[in-house]
Formats: structure tokens, C-alpha cells, sequence
């Protein structure tokens, strides 16, 4: 074969090309961290590697080949301190505090590389052997061979730390950070391979320089195509592996490599043209195609499946399945979290392309609330409670199988459209003591099996230890809104003591009067002692009935464009800059006041949450037989958590607030047959959503 061809120097060529390209595009960051560093630099020293195989492809004479070579094994030289940096802090929450530990490493790595590479140009490094114009061969020297073997210890250390990134990765963080893990990844088992065969033949030849080239190509292809799917950023990571499974897999992969070495080893010595490289190129394609496949969530969910099913009596052991799931729910946390870590399990389980888990909350008015949902979807996230379905609930017992149901089975026409929505093929009541709680939905099942007899009792004493954690939940959660009911009666004491105070006031003030009423001074000074003790009084009473009691609308048939219009009149007036959007729309029946202390106090929040330069937008449409009133902000926005605490009475954000605004507005939206919504992500904004029914015909209408 002549390697002297530009044709063969094209692979190290595009090497170059693509590796500094990831390079300079990862610097082209305005925010470096060390994860950005460390990619940066082992890109760059596979550039300078690829140059080196490029041109010692193009060598008229051994000594150019020689030459090439040593800029080749500089470039060699300088990528483990980057990869290594890079592994380190690649999708690692605590990156910072695996720094400090591997201080002490990252030094010697850096200190051994600069040893390294003074003696790049030495012979005791790299020589020509005899000969070597025609074979093409470069022997190693006394000091190559101490970097080799320093070079593999390095290589497995990277390849360790990369390892552990994806093992302890969930699955949806999984399918983000695969593919740099892989390209990266092929690149240290390469070098790992060309350095266990110098070491073992002592000898370089120009095939290691067309295969580095090829597996270059290849993995900056994979890194490249991954950083466009997810640029680089930390995430949190957790573990849930079977012993018996990843024993199973090590001895499959120990199968397929055995069984890769004796093709490779029969390719060598076949006697076919360029055999040794042919051999290399083998073996790292079948290594990435094995990464690849037991990087798939379906091939590993086959493998524990197949050790279950053919190394246990039964296609479950009920023992673990009953530990993982126990742990998923006995730890202390609000439902969401809960609901999250038994979604874990079960997706590790069957691998569902959907799930769902619903809870009744009767603080939001009697609504089934989704609290999980994968993959994440804003799809269907409330639906009103029907007395039919919660009756269909409580007769069924097990989970059902929404494939040729049987009549007697069947759930509600409407509910049954809501599962076809969600995607759901299996349906799993949640029930404790009796009483319905809530529900959860799988969908199908990753390599499109059926959910048989076997699934459905698991998922039955699954769906028992579920319901019985957010039974204790949801009463503690009740609980907690006693005691807040009961800390109110008690801060209403201190109202009336307040009243109290305010009463005495104005008894001292009638007293004086009597003997100095006719004194112009005493007049205007007891006129602003009134005047700010009435306000005072007006403002505690006001607070207290606001949870007094519930609202009672007086509605009239109005155009809910004018009562908004109105409104923002006001906020215009006093200087607030307001996006208007409406539509024409048909009336509806409110209590004007009402419904203006609503769209006061959510503009006035929302002022709030944007500042002096943010974005409101108040918005009126018709959606149906409701119409919709719409406030947006681009402000800070809230957690998942904060919004489900959003309308309780005493959680506020504001350091001066009570927490009973959002209340009381949904207590109004609710008298008025409507509904208030909250839509917010951190960072993103929030958007309230009041939806009100048309006005029905008979209604007195408002006037003027």
C-alpha cells in the first residue's frame, strides 16, 4: 500500500479541520469555565496530533518522517491534561469539589506532560530503525517507553472519570451528554490501543497514522453532534443499577471483545493489503458499536429483563422491586418528589414512553393536578373532578390494561378521551383506605411489548405503596393549612387588640373635645387623629373579613373590555407603562369591584416581579364558551414549588406581605363560576389565566 498519497493523509487532514473548528467554538464562549478550558485544550492538542499524522503521510524522507512524528506525539502528549480537566467537570454537579481532590493528579499529569515533551526531540524518545526509508518503522526509546506506559495509566484514569459521568446519569440526562462522552471516549481507548501496541512491538508504523486520522474524524463528528443537541452545562445525576444485570452485561462485552480479537488477529495475518490497519480499524469500530448499543435505555432494559426471566423462578424479583420501591417512597418530600422518584424505578422497570401521575386536590376546588409527567408536557395540566369517574374509580381495584376492555370495565366516555390524550395504554388506580386519591398512566413500553399478568401485580403492590405515601402527604399537607387557619385566629387577637387601641384613641379624643371642642387648633388636630385612625381601623378590617369569609358577587352583564380598560386607566394615569391586547368579546356576568380588586392585585404583583423595566401584558380573548383574562409578565417568574404554594393563604414572597392576595382572587374567580391559573418558569416570567363563562341570557346588564 503507499501511504505517500494525499488520498490516505485526507482522514488526519480532516482530523485537523474538525477538532480545531470544536475547539475555537467552545472558546467563542463569553462564559469559560473550566469544563470550556479543558475541551478546548484536549481539541487543540489532537489538532496538533492530526497535523503531525497528516503530514509524516506526506514524508519524502525519513527524516521528515521522523520530524512529523515527534510533532504528532507532542499533540499525543498535551491531550490528557485537557480530557482529564474535561472529564472531571463534564456534567458533574460537583465539579468544584472534584477539583480539590484531584488537585494533586491534574499537576502531575501537567508536570509529566512538560517532562515529556522536552524529550520529544531526543532519540531516546523515538529513533529510525534500520531501515526504516522502506518500512516505514520508528522505534521507541528508553524514555518513550515510560511515557507509554504513563501515557495508558492516564487514558484509563479519563476513561474512568467519563464512566462514571454516564453511569450515574439519568435517562433523560443520559441521551444529552452521550455522544462527547463517546467521541471523547473512543479517543482515549485509541490512543490506550496504539500505545499498548508500541509498547508491545516497540515500533511505530505509518497505518497508526491513516487509522488515527479515521477515528479523529469519527469522534469529533460524535462530540460535535452532541454539543449541538446540548451545549455544555452540569446536571444532577443518580444511581439505579441491579447487580445481577451489570454482571450479565460485563460478560457479554467480554464475549464480544474476545470474539473481536480473534477476527482482528485473523485479519492481521490474512495477507490482505494494508492487513494491520484494516485489524486496528476493526477493532475501534466494533468497540464503538458495542458503546453505542449498551448505551441504549432499551438494549440494557432487555438484558435485565432477559437475567430476570432466565436466571430467576419468575420475570421479577418481587424482594428488590418491593426494596427500590420503598426506597423511591420513604423519603421525606413534597408529592412532586415523591411522584419523580417512582418514576424512576418504574421507567427503569418497563421503560414507558409516557407517564403520568394524578393527585385530588380539594384545596384547588375539587381538580385532579398532574404532579409528574414524562416526558415534561404542559398538556392537560388540571382536569375537573365528574362524580361518574370518581365512581368508576372506586370499583376498580386493579390496574387496567386500556386494550379490549371490557364493557363493565370501561371508564367514562369523556375520561377515557382524557387517557387517549396522555397516551396512556395502562391505567393504575391510586387508593388508600378506601378513598380514591389519585391515579398514574404508563404508556407503551419502550420495545413495544405488552404489559401482561405479571406487570399488572407488580404494578398493583406498586400502586398500594403509592398511594399509602401520598395519603400521609396530602393529610399532613391538610395539617399544615389547619394549624395556618389556626395561627390566623390567633393573629386576629392581635388585630382586635390593635382595634382596641385604635378605640381607645378616639375616646380620648371625644373626651377632649368636650372641654376644648370650640379650640380651631384641637379641631384640625383631632380631624387628622380621626382621619388616620379610621384608615388604620379600614385596613385591619378589611384584612380580616378577607378571610373571613367567602365572597358574595352581585353580577351584572358586562363588557369585560371596559372593566380592564378602566383599570389600566388608573396605573396609566400614574405613570405605568401597560401592553394592551384584547379582542372583541361577548359579556359576561361579574361584580365589577370584584373583579377589578382581581386585576389590581395581579397587575400590582406583577409590577412587582418585573421592576422598572420589565414587560406587562394584560390580554382579553374568547377561548370557547369562556372568555379569558390574561396577565404576563417577563419577570423573574417561580419554581414548580412556589407555584403550587401559590394560592395558600400566608405564603408570600413579599417581605411585608400576608399571603392572602392570590388567595382572596381565587376565592373571587371561583364565586364568579371561573377559574384562576398560574403558568410560570424561573427566569422566564409568569402569565395568571382567569377564565370566565359567557354571560348566560337573562341577566340584568350594567349600564353606561
Amino acid at each position: 500500500m503507499e501511504y505517500k498519497h494525499l488520498l490516505y493523509a485526507l482522514p488526519p487532514f480532516l482530523g485537523l479541520i474538525l477538532s480545531t473548528a470544536l475547539s475555537g467554538l467552545v472558546l467563542a464562549r463569553l462564559k469559560r469555565t473550566p469544563v470550556h478550558w479543558g475541551f478546548a485544550a484536549a481539541m487543540a492538542a489532537l489538532a496538533v496530533a492530526q497535523t503531525g499524522n497528516a503530514f509524516s503521510l506526506l514524508a519524502e524522507s525519513p527524516q521528515q518522517l521522523l520530524g512529523w512524528r515527534r510533532v504528532a506525539v507532542a499533540g499525543e502528549i498535551l491531550m490528557p491534561m485537557g480530557s482529564l480537566l474535561f472529564s472531571l467537570t463534564y456534567a458533574r454537579s460537583n465539579a468544584e469539589a472534584l477539583l480539590r481532590e484531584w488537585r494533586g493528579w491534574l499537576w502531575a499529569v501537567g508536570l509529566l506532560s512538560a517532562v515529556f515533551l522536552g524529550f520529544v526531540g531526543s532519540d531516546k524518545f523515538f529513533m529510525l530503525t534500520p531501515g526504516g526509508t522502506e518500512t516505514g518503522y520508528i522505534a521507541l526509546g528508553p524514555i518513550g517507553l515510560i511515557y507509554a506506559c504513563v501515557y495508558i495509566v492516564a487514558q484509563v484514569l479519563i476513561l474512568a472519570n467519563l464512566e462514571q459521568t454516564f453511569r450515574h446519569a439519568d435517562e433523560t440526562t443520559r441521551w444529552s451528554v452521550k455522544f462527547p462522552i463517546f467521541g471523547l471516549g473512543l479517543l482515549c481507548v485509541y490512543f490506550t490501543y496504539q500505545t499498548s501496541v508500541l509498547l508491545l512491538y516497540r515500533a511505530w508504523t505509518f497505518g497508526f497514522a491513516w487509522v488515527s486520522g479515521v477515528v479523529s474524524v469519527v469522534a469529533c463528528v460524535l462530540i460535535g453532534y452532541g454539543l449541538m443537541r446540548r451545549p455544555l452545562r452540569d446536571v444532577q445525576i443518580y444511581v439505579s443499577r441491579r447487580v445481577l444485570s451489570d454482571s450479565f452485561t460485563f460478560l457479554i462485552v467480554g464475549g464480544v471483545l474476545l470474539a473481536t480479537g480473534l477476527i482482528a488477529e485473523v485479519i492481521r495475518y490474512s495477507g490482505i493489503e494494508g492487513q494491520a490497519s484494516l485489524s486496528t480499524l476493526f477493532v475501534i469500530v466494533t468497540l464503538l458499536g458495542l458503546a453505542l448499543s449498551l448505551s441504549s435505555h432499551n438494549v440494557r432494559l432487555g438484558i435485565g429483563r432477559f437475567a430476570e426471566r432466565h436466571f430467576f423462578p419468575y420475570k421479577y424479583d418481587y424482594r428488590i422491586r418491593w426494596a427500590e420501591m420503598t426506597e423511591a417512597v420513604g423519603f421525606q418530600g413534597t408529592p412532586e418528589q415523591v411522584a419523580k422518584r417512582v418514576s424512576h424505578v418504574v421507567r427503569g422497570i418497563w421503560g414507558p414512553r409516557s407517564i403520568s401521575i394524578w393527585v385530588l386536590s380539594e384545596i384547588e376546588g375539587d381538580m385532579w393536578v398532574k404532579i409528574l409527567s414524562h416526558p415534561v408536557s404542559d398538556l392537560l395540566q388540571r382536569i375537573n373532578v365528574s362524580r361518574d369517574v370518581i365512581a368508576w374509580m372506586h370499583t376498580q381495584n386493579d390496574p387496567l390494561v386500556l386494550i379490549n376492555l371490557s364493557k363493565d370495565k370501561m371508564p367514562p366516555p369523556s375520561f377515557l378521551g382524557t387517557l387517549n390524550l396522555l397516551g396512556a395504554v395502562l391505567f393504575i388506580p391510586l387508593k388508600a383506605d378506601g378513598k380514591v386519591l389519585g391515579w398514574m398512566t404508563l404508556g407503551p413500553i419502550a420495545n413495544r411489548a405488552l404489559y401482561d399478568q405479571q406487570d399488572v401485580d407488580l404494578l398493583r403492590s406498586i400502586a398500594g405503596q403509592v398511594a399509602d405515601r401520598l395519603q400521609h402527604l396530602l393529610l399532613a399537607e391538610k395539617l399544615a393549612m389547619g394549624r395556618e387557619m389556626e395561627a390566623f385566629y390567633e393573629y386576629s387577637t392581635f388585630f382586635l387588640h390593635d382595634l382596641k387601641n385604635f378605640t381607645a384613641t378616639l375616646s380620648l379624643v371625644i373626651q377632649n373635645a368636650e372641654r376644648r371642642g370650640s379650640d380651631p387648633t384641637f379641631q384640625a388636630a383631632a380631624m387628622n387623629t380621626v382621619g388616620a385612625t379610621v384608615k388604620k381601623m379600614t385596613a385591619l378590617i378589611g384584612t380580616l373579613t378577607a378571610l373571613s369569609r367567602d365572597p358574595h358577587p352581585k353580577p351584572v352583564s358586562l363588557d369585560l373590555n371596559l372593566l380592564v380598560d378602566e383599570v389600566i386607566k388608573g396605573f396609566e394615569s400614574a405613570g405605568t407603562k401597560l401592553l394592551r391586547e384584547s379582542a372583541s368579546l361577548p359579556r359576561v356576568d361579574v361584580d365589577a369591584s370584584q373583579m377589578q380588586q382581581v386585576l389590581l392585585n395581579l397587575i400590582l404583583n406583577a409590577q412587582e416581579a418585573v421592576g422598572a423595566d420589565g414587560r406587562i401584558v394584560v390580554r382579553t380573548e374568547v377561548l370557547g364558551s369562556s372568555v379569558r383574562l390574561i396577565v404576563e409578565d417577563d419577570g423573574c417568574g417561580m419554581d414548580r414549588a412556589t407555584v403550587a404554594g401559590l394560592f395558600r393563604p400566608f405564603r408570600t414572597l413579599k417581605s411585608k406581605g400576608l399571603g392572602i392576595g392570590l388567595y382572596q382572587c381565587r376565592k373571587i374567580v371561583q364565586a364568579h363560576q371561573g377559574t384562576l391559573d398560574v403558568e410560570s418558569e424561573s427566569g422566564k416570567g409568569t402569565r395568571f389565566l382567569i377564565s370566565l363563562p359567557v354571560r348566560r341570557e337573562g341577566k340584568v346588564e350594567a349600564h353606561g
